[in-house]
């Protein structure tokens, strides 16, 4: 055994541990290269992010293209979203939302839970699209609320609001919740464009035995027809185009209403407080560029925002209302509220 002098030893100890701390600042280093990148948190609802949903599709792409990660987080419908943001109002956890629409808008707002932004790139939108005047919202897709139904199970398809009256329809409706669905949101506003605030609580009094269910969400009542447990349901006029590619069915048909289909027309927005305003602004610029919206039909089942992106052969299934339906921005935002109350009245 040999033993060195006190100061060679002591040298050589300082000299390793010179070279252990280089060693570990290499590895720090090299590690904090690796987390760099910065993180986009989207909060959308769940079909956005299914396994065939359009993030899938579109986050890769962006994340090249901004050298970041995205982070999407599904909390239910996009109402359910929305009630998520106003928890987290304080202490904000996400830095973009997707899905909310010219229904939710009204509640968007008055929640303060939005920063303003127009991408500058806005023009690609048709300016009957351009549903919030304020600039919080950027519109990226849009549809038509209707009916869904299986032709094999219902031979005699119903042509407006009065024949959903019919008894033939006991109990084989399944509608959603206007309080956390946007479909059922629309749902409620179209029957009031349709007959109006005098008159739409007594149509839905009418309708209400033939109601199957209400469920939170449209994803819960897809599953229900899709399960064969309901012969229709509410959801799209570009739903029928989804089970021609997918599943080659051509009997999941959306009823055609004399009334007009009311519009639904979806957005994206910057959450209020995020630390990621500019990458937020260019994921919502990039949200009307051709590579994401050639992405919409396939996914959303929405029609594009873009006229430039081209529609899949399967989109000739879609319905295309001949009347489209609305409801004034500023009465949906002061009544929505008293409306829902006076709905729930009737489904408590």
């Amino acid at each position: 055994m040999c033993f060195l002098p006190e100061r060679k030893f002591f040298a050589v100890f300082l000299l390793a541990v010179v070279l252990l701390a280089g060693c570990a600042g290499t590895n720090n280093t090299q590690q904090s290269g690796a987390e760099e990148k910065p993180v986009l948190r989207v909060y959308t609802y769940d079909s956005m992010v299914s396994e065939y949903g359009l993030g899938p599709k579109i986050v890769p792409k962006f994340e090249e293209e901004c050298n970041c990660r995205v982070d999407m987080v599904s909390a239910g419908d996009a109402g359910q979203v929305l009630a998520r943001l106003v928890l987290e109002k304080d202490n904000p956890k996400a830095d973009v939302m997707i899905g909310l629409d010219n229904s939710l808008k009204p509640k968007a707002i008055e929640a303060g839970v939005l920063e303003k932004f127009t991408p500058p790139n806005i023009e690609i939108v048709p300016q009957e699209l351009i549903f919030d005047a304020e600039g919080y919202i950027t519109p990226f897709d849009f549809g038509f609320i209707a009916f869904v139904y299986d032709k094999n199970k219902i031979s005699l398809a119903p042509k407006s609001f009065e024949d959903l009256l019919d008894e033939r329809f006991r109990e084989k409706i399944v509608i959603q919740n206007p309080r956390t669905s946007s479909p059922g949101l629309a749902l409620l506003l179209w029957t009031i464009a349709v007959y109006g605030e005098d008159g739409y609580l007594g149509y839905w009094e009418k309708l209400e035995p033939n109601i199957l269910t209400v469920t939170a969400g449209w994803d819960e009542s897809a599953g229900m027809f899709a399960a064969g447990e309901t012969p229709m349901y509410l959801s799209y006029a570009t739903s029928p185009p989804y089970y021609v590619q997918f599943e080659e069915k051509d009997n999941f048909v959306a009823a055609h209403f004399t009334e007009g289909h009311y519009m639904q027309i979806e957005g994206i927005a910057i959450v209020k407080g995020t630390q990621k305003r500019k990458l937020a602004e260019e994921f919502i610029e990039f949200s009307l560029t051709e590579e994401f919206q050639e992405e919409i039909p396939l996914t959303q089942f929405m029609f594009p925002v873009n006229k430039s992106a081209e529609l899949p052969a399967s989109f000739e299934f879609a319905l295309k209302p001949d009347k489209k339906l609305v409801l004034d921005g500023k009465l949906v935002s002061e009544k929505q509220e008293e409306w829902i109350f006076e709905w729930e009245k009737i489904f408590s």
